[in-house]
């Protein structure tokens, strides 16, 4: 990572940042940090899964949109705490490999890929900048970044990355949250606002358009664009405290809830108030539901969309 004369760079205070609240995400979001996929759209898919299996079929239906059935080495950018990653390697028999800023994910990560008895050779994951990853180029067949790119300050500097660690006949797979394209209201850009002030992100949002420009400026051929907008929004509409502790166990009895909701309560206020500002002030976002107000808010006036990208590049 570089360093500046002028203090921190951005990526060691986004280091910083997601170190602190490593734990609170892993607690509430699991190995996947990212939404989950609701084929028939919200409410229609409401309570037909749980919140975990929407995260599961995410990666799957963005496989099967990609038409990705098969690849020799998967390269994660901004991997989390590994379950895309994982979850790939499983399906295609690949081996694989995720870089990540903040060592506390990349550790959860590397725990995950032995808990399922991936040897370090095969499923491994690394502390970098994702705006400069040290691997060499064409490293992997399949390249993913999954709910990454709305964090890169330089988004033109992470999609050449995209481009330079694909191999020649590889897969590009971009999906994220996108702005709307052409011009936005000051209310709409107030919106997009807020979601900088509760993820963190720089504010420099791109649109679906933007990164398939990029993408064609570095060499790759984009072969689809899929708008799921209609499709994850269902994932913000899941209950604050289903969220926290039903998701996994939807059918559990009042009295096991509240015994959980204690344990898990307790535990959850002890990481705020021992994290630090930035912790207090991310997660009290969650906890008050005011992220998902945002998100949602986002979605529903129309200025923010969730697309994912699929680019191949030429060669072979």
């Amino acid at each position: 990572m570089a360093g500046s004369t002028g203090g921190p760079s951005h990526a060691e205070t986004s280091a910083h940042l997601y170190d602190a609240v490593g734990q609170i995400w892993l607690e509430m979001f699991g190995e996947h940090v990212h939404v989950g996929y609701y084929p028939e759209g919200w409410p229609e898919s409401k309570h037909k899964k749980t919140w975990q299996q929407a995260q599961l079929d995410h990666v799957d239906a963005v496989l099967e949109f990609a038409g990705v059935n098969k690849a020799n080495r998967l390269l994660d950018l901004g991997c989390g705490y590994g379950g895309t990653a994982v979850h790939i390697a499983e399906r295609l028999k690949c081996k694989a490999v995720g870089v990540n800023i903040s060592p506390f994910q990349v550790q959860a990560a590397n725990n995950l890929a032995r808990r399922l008895s991936f040897g370090e050779k095969e499923v491994y994951f690394v502390v970098g900048d994702a705006l400069q990853p040290d691997l060499p180029d064409g490293c992997a067949d399949l390249v993913v970044s999954v709910e990454s790119a709305a964090y890169m300050p330089c988004k033109e500097k992470f999609v050449a990355q995209l481009a330079r660690l694909c191999a020649p006949g590889g897969t590009v797979i971009l999906v994220d949250f996108c702005r709307a394209a052409g011009p936005i209201s000051a209310s709409l850009q107030q919106r997009l606002a807020s979601m900088d002030s509760i993820f963190a992100t720089p504010g420099n949002w791109h649109s679906a358009e933007q990164y398939k420009q990029l993408m064609g400026k570095c060499g790759l051929q984009v072969v689809r664009d899929g708008d799921w907008t209609r499709n994850v929004c269902g994932f913000w509409n899941v209950g604050l405290w289903s969220l926290l502790l039903r998701a996994s166990q939807p059918d559990m009895s009042f009295g096991q809830w509240y015994k959980e909701f204690n344990k898990r309560a307790f535990h959850t206020l002890w990481l705020f108030l021992t994290g630090g500002p930035a912790v207090l002030k991310m997660a009290a976002g969650y906890m008050l539901g005011h992220q998902k107000a945002v998100v949602q808010g986002g979605l529903d006036s129309g200025v923010l969309e969730y697309h994912v990208i699929v680019a191949k590049k030429p060669g072979k």
